[in-house]
């Protein structure tokens, strides 16, 4: 939750408007991937989709090809930045994108790697 954000009965976000809250109206916090900025109180999808875009402005332009590869980077690198703790499966999956693409991220914003995830134990049968 962000800093300085109380309790609210519904909460709206200023880029796509979509509202969270509880079913019996009952105050609540800002949901844990909300952030309220100066700009506004974004949900997580307006959160990537912001940090991607921020990405194409500050880039020249070029083709199509080379603005969804920035794109996608962008993307990967917020996802990263984010939850650096999750696995590189996980955030490949939540990005749509590939291990190798976030492991390469991780390289560029000089983070360590995830800890590798523990396989399941099987149950002897």
């Amino acid at each position: 939750m962000s800093p300085g954000v109380g309790l609210a009965r519904q909460w709206t976000c200023d880029g796509c408007n979509v509202t969270a809250s509880r079913i019996d109206r009952e105050p609540v916090p800002l949901p844990a991937a909300w952030v309220e900025s100066p700009d506004g109180r974004f949900c997580l999808v307006c959160r990537r989709s912001r940090a991607a875009e921020a990405a194409l402005d500050a880039a020249p332009s070029g083709t199509p090809d080379a603005r969804a590869k920035l794109r996608r980077a962008a993307l990967i690198e917020f996802e990263v930045s984010r939850r650096p703790d999750h696995g590189d499966g996980m955030i490949a999956k939540a990005c749509r994108s590939s291990v190798s693409a976030v492991a390469a991220a991780r390289q560029r914003l000089d983070l360590p790697p995830a800890e590798a995830q523990k396989p399941r134990e099987r149950s002897a049968r």
